[in-house]
């Protein structure tokens, strides 16, 4: 019996991809490197300031993070919208009693200014980010810290992503992954991880209730 389902946010609830892309583009630009939008999309579902230590060490890290949030602060709610069937997949689960939370890499501040401007914060009973734990996705720390938070088990919990960072953190928590299909390496991601469950529609969620 599944009790908890547990979400990623970045190209899983909402499509932040173009937004994103454009934002590295920006920063690689303005400090003056090259990379392409392969590597760029490489890099979805890992932590921020990971990723920027590693491509901009040379840099003021500082003055890096600034500028890839201050370029996308001013174009997020134009540029990010929330996938088909979202709000009703998680009003249904909501009045099924099913628990549900948040595992993202993104940081605390910028996860819940979107919850709430997106209206789906009150969905969630437990948000984990890249500021609560010591080890990110794919590391099992912020899903089984989750589940702490709620008091559920593992074995009865669905974890729903788009990135290998997410089928391996649910792979290595022995929580039961579930692949969304809207993103251009699903299909690939889907037999790398010889993925069970697969969603083309946010609503197929509700299937495995």
């Amino acid at each position: 019996m599944i009790t908890t389902v547990l979400f990623d946010f970045d190209g899983t609830l909402a499509n932040t991809n173009n937004l994103i892309i454009n934002s590295f583009k920006h920063i690689y630009e303005k400090f003056g490197k090259e990379h392409d939008e392969d590597y760029i999309t490489s890099t979805f579902g890992e932590p921020l300031l990971l990723t920027l230590n590693r491509d901009f060490g040379m840099h003021n890290i500082e003055d890096v993070i600034a500028s890839y949030r201050e370029y996308q602060f001013e174009r997020f709610y134009d540029e990010v919208f929330l996938y088909s069937n979202v709000i009703e997949t998680l009003e249904y689960l909501k009045n099924k009693g099913i628990a549900m939370g948040v595992v993202t890499s993104r940081l605390r501040n910028s996860t819940e200014e979107a919850l709430r401007n997106f209206n789906i914060i009150k969905y969630f009973d437990v948000i984990i980010t890249a500021d609560d734990t010591k080890n990110h996705k794919p590391h099992k720390e912020p899903l089984m810290m989750a589940l702490k938070v709620l008091n559920k088990n593992v074995n009865e919990t669905l974890f729903v992503g788009d990135s290998k960072f997410d089928m391996e953190c649910a792979i290595n928590a022995k929580a039961l992954p579930v692949l969304v299909g809207w993103q251009s390496n699903s299909i690939e991601l889907k037999e790398q991880y010889n993925i069970k469950h697969f969603l083309n529609n946010m609503w197929d969620l509700t299937e495995l209730i």
